[in-house]
């Protein structure tokens, strides 16, 4: 795999991070909304800590995969997104998470290496990059 060109404007590589968090998010706990109850098809992945953490934004431990209907109700719904989130991943990795995104704040984030760990990854599980 080439590296990402540091030729490239680091707004452009922080999107094509996102985007390809978001795929390896859909694919590995897709292709279902992880809501239980649902049957719908995962398009969004939602972040558990806020996309404006940079230390954890793609941090593939950092999203759900979700329709988009109940990614709108958990935006909507603070305490209903956080009982799920207590439901799925637990009180303890919420924290650990929320502590590793605090922890980043200040601090310069490499996406060029990012989106270069992260194309690696779709590549091995076999997304489209």
């Amino acid at each position: 795999m080439k590296p990402t060109s540091r030729t490239r404007k680091p707004r452009a590589v922080k999107e094509e991070a996102t985007r390809l968090h978001s795929q390896i998010v859909r694919a590995t706990k897709g292709p279902r909304c992880q809501v239980p109850g649902c049957a719908r098809l995962a398009t969004d992945a939602a972040h558990i800590i806020g996309r404006t953490f940079s230390h954890t934004r793609t941090d593939v431990d950092n999203a759900f995969a979700l329709c988009a209907q109940c990614h709108r109700h958990f935006t909507n719904w603070a305490d209903d997104w956080m009982r799920f989130v207590d439901q799925m991943i637990g009180r303890a990795e919420y924290d650990r998470l929320k502590a590793k995104a605090q922890a980043g704040v200040n601090q310069k984030f490499d996406w060029f290496e990012e989106c270069d760990r992260l194309r690696s990854l779709a590549e091995q599980i076999g997304v489209a990059a």
